[in-house]
């Protein structure tokens, strides 16, 4: 009788505590609802912004291929107003917001020397356009997909290092290398941490001196190309694998679903303690005395 009551007891103990838990686990849940309501509607107004920007932005990209200029004009003043209007808390580093700012400047400053230079607002309208997409679509921005384009650059300018090509040469293949990678700086800059942009600020710029010296030091310059080509991996997000494993839940929802595995495991464990002890009323399970 005495072991009969303290498994009776045991049993309501547990049955208590697995009740208690998920009694606070659904206050917990309920009170992290209502606290994010109000910032999930703050959120859902900066990405609504954000991918109106982005639309500007295509927008003046097209016009400036098209060569309509008075459209471009417009569609810069009505960015530079939209931005005044937008948060960027949590979205990227003042860096970011820095070059998309120097961005929408060398618009309105192709804009107005259009006529001597076509090719310049076309240029400053594609870095816009990028950098606005990058704001907007942070998982598969458009700008990664330049990584072909700048590994292909690498690779000419090893090849002309390799057969010895002349200063020229060498001068007109970094040059491509580098109107690209500036195309694509802003974009990068708005989702990369500011110390790998500056890295590979560092490493043009030096390799730019070694490209159009009188002799080439060969030697330095294949050094330097393998240097470069590891920072554009990390760059493109290139030098590491996807992890091979992910969490059970992302995001704010992270917390409540740890709760509930958690529950669910008590539940089980309760479960299992009063099965034990039925059995062992029914005397399936011998007692030791």
């Amino acid at each position: 009788m005495k072991r009969m009551f303290w498994n009776k007891t045991g049993l309501m103990v547990v049955s208590f505590m697995a009740l208690l838990f998920w009694t606070n686990l659904s206050y917990s849940v309920s009170a992290q609802s209502e606290g994010n309501e109000g910032e999930t509607d703050q959120q859902a107004l900066i990405n609504s912004s954000i991918q109106q920007l982005n639309q500007e932005a295509t927008s003046l990209y097209r016009h400036a291929l098209d060569h309509n200029i008075e459209e471009v004009r417009n569609g810069i003043m009505r960015i530079s107003e939209r931005l005044e209007h937008i948060s960027f808390e949590g979205q990227t580093t003042v860096e970011g917001i820095h070059a998309l700012s120097e961005t929408i400047v060398e618009v309105k400053q192709a804009a107005v020397r259009v006529k001597s230079d076509d090719t310049g607002l076309q240029q400053a309208s594609a870095k816009l356009r990028l950098a606005a997409d990058s704001l907007a679509n942070p998982s598969k921005p458009l700008w990664l997909q330049y990584y072909k384009i700048v590994k292909d650059d690498l690779q000419a300018i090893s090849t002309a290092v390799s057969q010895h090509e002349k200063t020229a040469a060498l001068t007109s293949r970094y040059a491509l290398l580098e109107e690209h990678y500036e195309t694509i700086r802003p974009a990068a800059m708005i989702r990369r941490e500011p110390y790998e942009i500056a890295q590979l600020d560092a490493w043009l710029s030096h390799t730019k001196g070694l490209t159009a010296a009188k002799q080439p030091d060969i030697t330095q310059l294949q050094s330097m190309i393998s240097q470069g080509e590891e920072l554009v991996n990390q760059l493109f997000g290139r030098e590491k694998d996807e992890s091979a494993f992910v969490p059970f839940v992302q995001g704010p929802n992270r917390r409540a679903a740890g709760l509930f595995i958690t529950s669910v495991i008590v539940a089980a464990l309760t479960y299992a303690g009063y099965r034990k002890y039925r059995a062992q009323q029914q005397g399936i399970f011998p007692f030791r005395r």
